[in-house]
């Protein structure tokens, strides 16, 4: 009996060790695939090899919905979460509530190109927008999903998000309006990149800007190879897990983001997992900058008899 026991653990462990040695795997060629037309099987494939690929996608539903003039007259009292790209501050929010009408306005006033919008997954549930989505994704749907997470980006002219990397199996970016640049960097360049693991925000970033490198990192990102794309409405763009990559937005853009997990890649990502959730516990944000407030208190010269032989004189006590 213990013999088969043994025999049925070993089985497991060999199971898990596979699929999520499997989920694991990166793979670092400087090249993006591109393909016309694929079929389901096919695009499944080519995701498999683990490499970027760009693909012609043209969904009119979401062309038609998910842009900024659509969705800010349909839903343009409704909030999303803006971000300041050059501000960093680990005391205070990463994202800051808005009217999305308000928010278009701050992008175009936008000088400094610093302003982006993202994790708007709530925006969407709250609006009944993530139908578009969850009804016009099957083709990107992979098999035994555990979770899909969809999103809405944007930013003002010029604006570029940090260069960072996901963990979830599958993600795509579909560009609904306007237009934008990416640059792609393949996992073994990490090392060169000074990795930022936010594990509150679930974010691993580099502090690096590709697009303008600072002095101070200059000399280890030569080393770094990178690719640079050009998104343009009705093409979608396959980012492999732990492939970095940012972007700029040349005009007014939206971009409609897809990001699936299945059950063993979200059993891969355990241990990230249980990290974001321990310092969550750990960690508490600042929404409004605190104000000091200092009160000077004057001595009172006071003298005064106590029956127990205790006088205040100048503010101290004498016994």
């Amino acid at each position: 009996m213990n013999y088969f026991i043994a025999i049925f653990i070993f089985c497991v462990v060999l199971f898990l060790y596979l699929h999520i040695y499997y989920h694991l795997k990166t793979s670092d060629d400087l090249e993006v695939y591109t393909i016309e037309k694929p079929s389901k099987n096919k695009l499944e494939e080519i995701c498999d090899l683990r490499q970027p690929v760009v693909f012609e996608f043209t969904n009119e539903r979401l062309l038609e919905s998910c842009n900024l003039a659509s969705l800010d007259d349909s839903y343009g009292a409704f909030d999303i979460k803006l971000r300041d790209t050059k501000h960093s501050d680990d005391t205070s929010e990463m994202y800051l509530p808005f009217l999305f009408k308000e928010a278009i306005k701050i992008f175009q006033n936008d000088k400094d190109s610093k302003y982006i919008t993202e994790n708007n997954t709530e925006f969407l549930e709250e609006t009944a927008a993530i139908k578009n989505f969850r009804y016009n994704d099957s083709f990107l749907r992979p098999s035994m999903v555990s979770k899909c997470t969809y999103d809405i980006w944007s930013g003002s002219v010029g604006a570029q998000t940090p260069l960072r990397y996901n963990l979830e199996y599958r993600t795509f970016i579909y560009l609904t309006s306007g237009n934008a640049k990416l640059k792609l960097i393949p996992p073994h360049s990490a090392r060169y990149l000074n990795v930022d693991k936010d594990y509150d925000n679930f974010e691993f970033r580099s502090p690096v800007n590709p697009w303008t490198v600072q002095p101070e990192y200059k000399a280890e990102f030569d080393k770094v190879k990178v690719l640079d794309l050009k998104i343009t409405p009705g093409y979608i763009i396959f980012i492999p897990a732990y492939w970095w990559y940012t972007i700029e937005y040349e005009e007014m853009s939206s971009i409609c983001v897809f990001k699936y997990r299945t059950y063993m890649s979200t059993l891969s990502t355990m241990p990230q997992t249980l990290m974001s959730y321990l310092q969550k516990q750990n960690i508490k944000r600042e929404i409004a900058k605190k104000l000091d407030i200092i009160e000077q208190i004057i001595p009172l010269n006071i003298e005064q008899n106590i029956d127990k032989g205790k006088s205040i004189i100048n503010g101290e006590f004498d016994t």
